[in-house]
């Protein structure tokens, strides 16, 4: 108990600290609207940004652990004197734009860097697997430092600290990252935590590509960017919504006779939207992961007629029972696929675990051309048909 309140006083608004504030007690402003965004909030006000972030922290398959994280941002434009950080500013991290020099420590952030054509802004990132050779090899030269990735363990401060950013957008993969990020802000990093996994649609990850924009002076390009997905989406819904409903599942075998299925969220809304019909779906929930672990009897009880199968991924193990899988629709028709494409194995670096997240239309082309094959006029970018049968 002792230790649980300890933590949430070193996390301040994390565990819903009294003083804590969200966007609805901003006095005055106005609103920067994100069409799809539930992790984030802008608000515009006296020239500078009020950013607020919150979210669950989901462990992967699983569950959130503890309560919702809840930081306030104030994104203030160099030259610009510093208001008083009191009343709705007070415990804001203030964050001097445009930002020059930036750490992160998960993949999907240096994918928006890249895609906004400011990667060379990169002093720091998780390691060595980025699918951007030029980012790789300038980490492997040692002109990147190497933080750690956020989905193993809390990054390293020492090297951090070293690198010097004006900026580190790190991802939280479990509740104790939080201390290292207080601790990191302790130290005189402005952190900001990136929550781009937990938006409950596909787009709203897509929005954080605007957030960047904001962040980096980069906000023309970022609302651009956000468009041209936005349009390529609207515009694959469009060709598929007048064409009749199939089953799709999506799962893959992690061993021991259990399956990572995909029940829910954005992930689960790509699958409808792509138009299909999930037999594995459970109601949203917004402390729950996307994926969730379910049994071979379980996978055979309810996606036995599914028409397609996207059943494995770079990291998914091979099923042994042939007579098992054999009683699948899919497997029986050839509909199966394997999320693998746009992969550098040697490096082992794979697009589909950076860029996908704020290249949705991508994923969804190739959903609504695996369940149409009249909608194959081009190629397939991260689902593809499966060739390791």
């Amino acid at each position: 108990m002792k230790h649980l309140l300890l933590l949430c006083l070193l996390m301040l608004a994390a565990c819903g600290d009294p003083g804590a504030v969200t966007s609805q007690n901003v006095a005055g402003g106005k609103d920067v609207p994100m069409a799809h965004a539930k992790t984030f909030t802008v608000i515009e006000r006296d020239g500078y940004r009020i950013v607020d972030m919150r979210a669950n922290l989901v462990n992967w398959g699983g569950g959130a652990s503890g309560p919702k994280q809840k930081v306030r941002l104030l994104l203030l434009p160099k030259g610009k004197p510093v208001p008083k950080l009191d009343g709705d500013l007070a415990n804001a991290v203030l964050i001097r734009t445009p930002v020059k020099r930036i750490a992160v420590n998960y993949g999907s952030m240096e994918a928006i860097l890249t895609a906004l054509g400011i990667d060379d802004r990169l002093v720091a990132v998780g390691g060595v697997k980025s699918y951007n050779d030029s980012i790789r090899e300038r980490v492997k030269a040692g002109k990147i430092a190497q933080v750690g990735y956020g989905w193993h363990s809390p990054p390293n401060l020492d090297v951090l600290v070293a690198s010097k950013p004006d900026l580190f957008i790190m991802s939280l993969a479990d509740l104790s990252h939080v201390q290292a990020m207080e601790r990191a802000r302790s130290l005189g990093i402005p952190v900001m935590p990136a929550f781009i996994d937990n938006e409950p649609h596909y787009m709203g990850s897509v929005d954080y590509v605007h957030l960047i924009g904001m962040l980096t002076g980069r906000e023309k390009e970022a609302e651009a960017y956000v468009k041209m997905v936005a349009a390529n989406v609207a515009d694959i819904r469009s060709r598929v919504e007048k064409l009749p409903r199939k089953q799709i599942v999506y799962s893959w075998y992690s061993g021991g006779d259990k399956w990572m299925a995909t029940v829910q969220g954005g992930d689960g809304r790509l699958l409808t939207d792509a138009g299909a019909t999930n037999p594995l779906s459970i109601p949203d929930d917004p402390r729950k992961d996307n994926f969730q672990t379910i049994s071979s009897e379980t996978m055979l009880t309810k996606a036995r007629d599914a028409d397609c199968w996207v059943w494995r991924d770079t990291h998914s193990k091979p099923y042994p029972q042939k007579d098992f899988l054999v009683q699948f629709k899919a497997v029986r028709q050839g509909c199966t696929f394997a999320a693998d494409g746009l992969t550098k194995p040697e490096v082992d670096a794979f697009d589909y675990y950076e860029r996908a997240a704020i290249r949705p239309d991508l994923e969804l082309r190739d959903l609504a051309m695996m369940l149409h094959p009249e909608l194959r006029d081009r190629p397939f970018t991260y689902i593809r048909p499966d060739m390791q049968k």
